[in-house]
């Protein structure tokens, strides 16, 4: 029964027995108060609590839940605490609850609890090991929580203040490195933890621990007293910074058991101060992914650049086999050797690769290699697998696979696919007729197995990029939306981390330009147009006036595709004249004015005017 009904019992049975009469109970004023239980919220029992001689303001709140009054009587409260062991009814620790007593909650800063132990004898970096309560008292009642807590202080020694992480930003997007360079960095910056006076000065060190997710998703919580690895702040530790080199993260990371280097690495990464006895680590934790990109190039007298390694040629990076690279290449009879960037061994973090003299044809190695001979000339789909040290020289003649083609719609789905024409590394074109909704894809050989890097690799279009990817099952195929006839369908793969295609119709091919009798200036609707003859060769027969301009266009407004001069303003005759699409001067008309005949060879990407 709770006390404030057991005293208005007693005050009723007074009543009765003084009064010699039955007692009316609405008449009954109660005068007498009670306590409701409460109990100790935080800190939590067990509570170890270090405090920080470098943070003396740091707060520390105590709480409780409120005890409520039998009738109107609030309750004020006490803190008390006793040494372990020890009587809780007799403290060595007593101070009033916030707000004169009357909140439930007592906050104290980190100095007032030393203050307090040292009062009580306990010395300097001593450990003080309490139970504690509260007492609530509304001067009718004095009711202790229902429960004591154990909790550990120790008092200042060593401190420092909380520090924060500056860079590089979390992020779950890699930041692409190259694994040979000791000249690029990783940068690694936080604020300065604040000492205490008269205490050493910290020195810092990154820690490195491997992000983790369950089958749902879900981040694992890391142990960061067992990280990957640790490095030491600049400086033998004592700044707020640490440069690491690409090579040394690289080497860092192989180290610990990533060492297929193509495989990215996502981090999470922490700074540790320390000071005497005392270790603060940062308030956050941040993520790092690492891409460690090992770009490979084609240097050697077979390729368009020849042994000049400043003109070699970048591979495409496979996206489905780690490790992998791949180009489409047109290689003359002579020899090749792969590199890792577009600077000879020695140079810094320089690598070569030629064929392993002891393995012979399709091995290779970076020690006392041969050149890699090319057996003939051709269209190659070259291929290296690094993880594997293999190399693999594919053409279309020799086993169906090599240079680009499509399949679809447009030619029944059926293998083998319609190759292209090759125009340059990397880059086809194919002219062909498609009707409305038409669907296909990019294809480089003659069947559909594509599940090693040495078989068939077929384009599509990612659905959530509307890019053209190295395909998958989720991938969607290039449809064409325009009207029914020719269209014009290139491959360019010449930006090797960003693959490209060009849809566009190829009805019609229009001379326009400043250089043309009777014909209006510069006005595509009203320019002559080209007579198509197959195989990607337009021709016309115009009137040129001499030394003007003229440029093609296929379509009868600005905006559609064009061809533009790469043949640094010749205006000779007879002579075919490359051309580009992707932005130039325009052509040059013949010296003198006459009757001339255009021919554009979009297969050959030239111009040829006789």
């Amino acid at each position: 029964m709770k006390l404030k009904y057991i005293i208005a019992a007693f005050i009723f049975l007074l009543t009765g027995l003084s009064a010699c009469k039955k007692a009316n109970l609405a008449e009954v004023v109660g005068e007498g108060e009670a306590l409701n239980t409460f109990k100790l919220s935080a800190p939590s029992n067990f509570t170890k609590l270090v405090l920080n001689s470098a943070t003396p303001d740091k707060v520390v709140q105590i709480s409780w839940t409120a005890s409520s009054p039998g009738l109107k009587a609030a309750a004020k409260y006490l803190w008390v605490a006793a040494l372990k062991g020890g009587n809780i009814d007799a403290p060595i620790l007593s101070l009033p609850a916030d707000n004169g007593g009357k909140a439930t909650t007592l906050t104290l800063t980190h100095r007032q609890i030393d203050d307090a132990l040292a009062g009580k004898g306990v010395p300097e970096k001593g450990e003080a090991e309490l139970i504690w309560t509260v007492v609530a008292d509304n001067d009718f009642v004095k009711l202790k929580a229902t429960d004591v807590y154990n909790i550990a202080i120790k008092r200042f020694g060593d401190g420092l203040s909380s520090f924060v992480l500056l860079g590089p930003a979390t992020s779950l997007t890699p930041v692409i490195t190259n694994p040979s360079s000791t000249t690029s960095n990783l940068t690694f910056r936080w604020t300065a933890a604040k000492v205490a006076a008269g205490k050493p000065v910290p020195t810092y060190s990154i820690l490195f621990a491997e992000r983790k997710v369950d089958a749902d998703g879900i981040e694992l919580p890391i142990d960061w007293s067992n990280p990957l690895f640790t490095y030491a702040a600049d400086n033998a530790g004592a700044d707020t910074m640490a440069n690491i080199t690409y090579k040394a993260m690289s080497d860092l990371l192989t180290a610990n058991g990533f060492t297929n280097l193509s495989q990215t690495v996502q981090l999470k990464w922490t700074v540790k101060a320390l000071t005497g006895e005392w270790n603060q680590w940062s308030d956050y934790v941040n993520d790092l992914g690492i891409t460690r990109e090992i770009k490979v190039y084609i240097v050697g007298g077979a390729t368009p650049g020849g042994w000049d390694i400043s003109q070699s040629t970048r591979m495409i990076e496979d996206p489905r086999f780690a490790g992998t690279y791949f180009s489409y290449i047109k290689l003359n009879s002579g020899e090749i050797k792969f590199v890792n960037g577009q600077v000879w061994p020695p140079a810094e973090g320089a690598v070569d690769w030629g064929q392993d003299p002891a393995a012979g044809g399709g091995t290779f190695t970076a020690d006392g290699e041969n050149n890699i001979p090319i057996p003939a000339a051709g269209v190659y789909r070259v291929t290296f697998d690094l993880p594997n040290k293999k190399y693999y020289l594919q053409t279309a003649v020799s086993n169906g696979i090599g240079g680009m083609g499509m399949i679809g719609d447009f030619q029944g789905w059926s293998h083998p696919a319609t190759k292209m024409t090759y125009l340059s590394v990397n880059k086809f074109i194919l002219i062909a007729s498609m009707n409305t909704n038409n669907q296909f894809k990019f294809h480089d050989g003659n069947a559909w197995d594509n599940g090693s890097n040495i078989l068939n690799r077929w384009f599509s279009l990612n659905k959530a990029t509307n890019k053209m990817v190295d395909a998958s099952s989720s991938d969607d195929n290039f449809k064409w939306t325009g009207g029914n006839g020719l269209v014009r369908a290139i491959w360019d793969g010449s930006d090797t981390r960003n693959l490209q295609y060009t849809l566009n119709p190829a009805t019609e091919m229009r001379v326009v330009g400043n250089g043309m009798n009777g014909v209006p200036e510069w006005n595509p609707g009203a320019s002559p147009q080209m007579a198509y003859q197959g195989n990607g060769v337009w021709t016309i027969t115009l009137n040129l006036v001499g030394d003007r301009e003229i440029k093609f266009l296929a379509g009868n407004d600005w905006g559609a595709f064009d061809y533009e001069d790469n043949s640094g303003q010749s205006n000779s005759t007879g002579v075919p004249r490359p051309v580009k699409w992707d932005g130039n001067d325009n052509f040059k008309t013949p010296s003198s004015s006459g009757s001339y005949t255009i021919t554009l060879d979009e297969y050959n990407q030239t111009v040829t005017i006789n």
